[in-house]
């Protein structure tokens, strides 16, 4: 995997690791069910400076964390690599891309749930 696809890869699962923590807090101190409320999470785009909230509830994002290779972005294109990663799920607060090379393998991997 050349150096750019695996940093780009490492920057998504950095913010893949802060969304844990949210969904984590959000858990043991929001009040309100869990299937209902939105929470701002990080969009989990390759751009390190990117600071987009990602609006989802944590049943939405439990659906994105089955697979370790899905990362949850702002709702646009420009958080999306289309030589990497491919859009497969949309909705009106967020999107879902895969990882369809080889980061997706290091990113699978690097999956603490996995």
């Amino acid at each position: 995997m050349d150096a750019r696809r695996e940093r780009a890869a490492k920057n998504e699962m950095f913010f893949r690791s802060i969304n844990e923590r949210i969904e984590e807090l959000g858990e043991q101190w929001l009040s309100g069910p869990e299937g209902e409320r939105a929470y701002d999470f990080v969009c989990e785009c390759q751009n390190m400076e990117c600071t987009t909230a990602v609006a989802l509830t944590i049943v939405e994002y439990e659906h994105v964390r089955t697979n370790g290779r899905r990362f949850i972005v702002a709702p646009s294109p420009e958080h999306v690599d289309a030589k990497i990663e491919n859009v497969v799920d949309i909705s009106s607060r967020y999107w879902v891309v895969e990882k369809t090379d080889e980061s997706g393998n290091l990113a699978d991997a690097a999956d603490p749930r996995g």
